[in-house]
């Protein structure tokens, strides 16, 4: 397979650019295959590990952005800007770097951690194991920290939080596209279920997640 062009020119930038001191961990480039592996990126107050997402278009790249502090990846949905504080490409370590206006798409990560605050009300301190499936596939299982357990199913149900793991797993423009069909949660055991509707180009795609509170 022929590598892309434009990817091709986002290597070749990026060996023009400045080249930083090497460091642990940093997200990797393939230009021969549009792919950026990360060992951990945030979004929002949640962490994804392991991401792999495949570059459509870079948009605007910067090398030595001043504007990239810290040392973890970052996509900010305000802005759409992918920042990266280390970028390995072959033999070279980038610092710095960001990412304006990508296009991507994600092709796998192994698990994510939300982290507290988390919008809820009954009794904190529990954990909440969900598993998303999509497509009749079965994704990681995600667990949040520190989360109050709903007192009732209209409380559970009303939660729009809880629903994030869901619209999270695809690209958060694709929010708004989302159809609430079924949710139930049964106050004894701590178990709840939401099934949703993506809605895409005429399509409608169906997702569904099981929660589990302990």
């Amino acid at each position: 397979m022929k590598p892309n062009p434009k990817n091709l020119a986002v290597a070749a930038f990026l060996v023009s650019a400045m080249a930083g001191a090497q460091a642990a961990d940093p997200a990797v480039f393939d230009g021969a295959t549009g792919t950026l592996r990360m060992p951990m990126l945030q979004i929002d107050n949640a962490n994804y590990f392991n991401v792999v997402i495949k570059l459509l278009d870079t948009g605007l790249i910067k090398a030595g952005d001043p504007a990239v502090v810290g040392e973890d990846n970052q996509f900010i949905n305000t802005g759409n800007l992918l920042h990266l504080p280390k970028l390995a490409l072959g033999q070279d370590i980038f610092t710095q770097v960001s990412l304006g206006n990508p296009v991507f798409t994600l092709v796998s990560y192994d698990g994510v951690v939300t982290k507290p605050p988390f919008n809820g009300t009954g009794s904190a301190g529990h954990l909440l194991d969900v598993r998303v499936t999509a497509l009749s596939t079965a994704q990681n299982p995600v667990t949040l920290v520190n989360v109050a357990r709903p007192l009732s199913q209209q409380e559970f149900c009303g939660d729009a939080s809880l629903r994030l793991p869901i619209t999270q797993s695809q690209q958060n423009a694709l929010a708004n596209n989302w159809t609430l069909n079924v949710c139930t949660f049964d106050v004894i055991s701590g178990t709840g279920s939401i099934k949703m509707t993506l809605s895409v180009s005429g399509l409608a795609v169906p997702y569904s997640a099981t929660y589990v509170y302990h």
